[in-house]
């Protein structure tokens, strides 16, 4: 296994002096953007919750089953987001609630612009005026109260093509979040730490660009975070992305690869497709040391103490 130049203290021991025993610890699922990107479908979200709890990952802790970019198809006369006719025909709340029904939580995307990622770098050209800009209260409305999703991750590909203040913008979504009554997970995915603002407006925000499926990938962004544990406390953390175990890494690259992420307090969001997961990367996803490593209700994230 490749040595690092670093040691990392992290938070192993807990001590008798909590201050919110009910403060809300790092998300845990599965995303379909490592995966499958824009192509997904009902049968394919599906069959990920399926998986979730037949490969005991919901009994380990994973709970979200989030769909990323590619459902939407523009909106309709009303302004609501519509469904890709192709891809999820019956709608997305069916999906919503077959989720749901496994006992599990349902997780959606949007940007915080006016189109989103998908339609400006993978072509998809329908995912135009489906942002959250100009749409903010319409959206949160249609997102949680109508459909009853659990959690979004906001994208900003709109918002920068746009020249939005992302401050500004994103707070204006939080806002109209909070006015629907629900209790909504809300992730900032801005691609770089969007400063202390976030803290109070999010529950976490990714802090580089897109990982990708490559040991070289996981030692940047691990790089990157190093020096972030002050902003992680009190139920809101920095998101190092989605992981990248059960691809194509070694099994040493994906053991330290989880590991980091698990004592950085970093979400926890399979991107691998659960449904052929190996038995070696089923087992790591699955290790209660680590994942109780996550998941301390303390919610502080390891630093480093000293180069070697």
């Amino acid at each position: 296994m490749k040595k690092t130049s670093f040691l990392i203290a992290g938070t192993l021991l807990c001590h008798a002096f909590c201050l919110n025993a009910q403060i809300e610890t790092p998300t845990m699922g599965w995303s379909s953007w490592n995966t499958f990107a824009v192509n997904i479908s009902e049968d394919i979200i599906k069959g990920q919750a399926d998986a979730m709890v037949s490969q005991g990952l919901k009994d380990a802790g994973y709970q979200y089953i989030n769909i990323d970019d590619g459902f939407q198809y523009g909106r309709t006369a009303a302004g609501k987001v519509r469904s890709h006719p192709q891809r999820f025909p019956r709608g997305i709340k069916v999906v919503c609630d077959y989720i749901h029904s496994k006992g599990l939580k349902a997780g959606i995307y949007s940007d915080a612009g006016d189109c989103t990622c998908g339609s400006l770098s993978n072509g998809d050209t329908k995912n135009t005026n489906v942002g959250f800009y100009g749409y903010e209260q319409v959206d949160a409305d249609y997102y949680f109260k109508e459909l009853e999703f659990d959690f979004i991750k906001v994208d900003y590909c709109g918002g920068s093509h746009l020249g939005l203040n992302e401050q500004a913008q994103y707070t204006a979504i939080h806002d109209a979040i909070v006015n629907t009554g629900k209790d909504v997970r809300y992730n900032l995915c801005r691609w770089a730490f969007p400063g202390t603002w976030c803290h109070d407006i999010s529950t976490s925000w990714r802090t580089t660009g897109d990982i990708s499926d490559s040991w070289k990938s996981v030692k940047g962004i691990l790089a990157e975070n190093l020096y972030l544990s002050a902003y992680c406390y009190d139920g809101c953390y920095n998101d190092m992305d989605m992981l990248e175990v059960g691809r194509s890494m070694s099994e040493e690259e994906d053991k330290t690869h989880f590991g980091m992420w698990c004592i950085m307090s970093s979400p926890l969001l399979i991107g691998c497709n659960m449904a052929t997961l190996r038995e070696k990367p089923l087992e790591l996803l699955k290790n209660p040391e680590l994942i109780a490593l996550n998941q301390d209700p303390l919610g502080l994230q390891a630093y480093v103490v000293q180069h070697i």
